[in-house]
């Protein structure tokens, strides 16, 4: 008995000490912690290098670009819901092109993929004869501003039958005080006369509205639509 008991004693004071030699001391703890540190700063910095280039790739290159024979119609006014919050930024709509003609992207809220970053509007310019659309992108506020969009006159159409007479519109409240409204006018859709109500249009630094209208000539009616014109 005296011998089971002592082999018990024995045993039980060995898994005692390898209990003790497995829990690991204070300055292996703390080497444990440093490593496990160094480990996720590098994995910090490699996330901030891939966001880094992504959006350096996201500048450089926004986007796909259109092209296409026909001019963009005019800009379409937009009300803009309430922001989701403060940081949001308003990505306003544009024209885009799919499937051979003109398509409306509506503006939405977005926000910023890094605090402080600006949106550029997208912008059709004329070049040899078509028309090519940039799409927008996000950029930081250190970059060089973007060119002065470029809008040309829509085509004129000339038809032998007179519009009809100016329809009377009462225009809705004003959305805001950078706005003015654009008079409803009778358009050509190639067959007949088709009446474009009037809308409230935002202002443009630099650019002057230059209303739509029809004037007779010696056989035809020749239509010219509203544009924006640099002054």
């Amino acid at each position: 008995m005296k011998t089971i008991a002592g082999l018990t004693s024995i045993l039980i004071c060995l898994g005692a000490a390898s209990a003790a030699r497995a829990q690991p001391g204070p300055e292996e703890r703390r080497e444990r912690q440093e490593e496990h540190e160094r480990r996720q700063e590098r994995r910090d910095e490699h996330a901030v290098r891939k966001e880094e280039r992504r959006e350096m790739m996201h500048e450089t290159h926004p986007g796909p670009m259109y092209r296409a024979r026909m001019a963009p119609p005019e800009m379409r006014h937009e009300v803009r819901p309430r922001a989701p919050s403060p940081r949001h930024v308003w990505i306003g709509g544009y024209w885009g092109w799919e499937g051979g003609r003109h398509v409306w992207i509506g503006g939405r809220w977005e926000m910023p993929p890094r605090p402080g970053q600006i949106w550029i509007e997208g912008r059709w310019v004329r070049e040899g004869g078509e028309w090519v659309f940039t799409p927008g992108y996000w950029s930081s506020p250190a970059a060089p501003p973007p060119p002065q969009p470029v809008y040309a006159p829509p085509p004129e159409v000339s038809v032998t039958m007179a519009p009809p007479p100016t329809r009377a519109e009462v225009a809705p409240p004003q959305p805001g005080p950078g706005n003015f409204w654009v008079e409803g006018s009778w358009h050509w859709d190639g067959r007949q006369h088709v009446w474009m109500p009037g809308h409230w249009e935002a202002q443009r630094p630099g650019w002057v509205w230059v209303p739509a209208h029809w004037e007779r000539g010696p056989h035809q009616w020749r239509y010219r639509p509203g544009h924006w014109r640099a002054q």
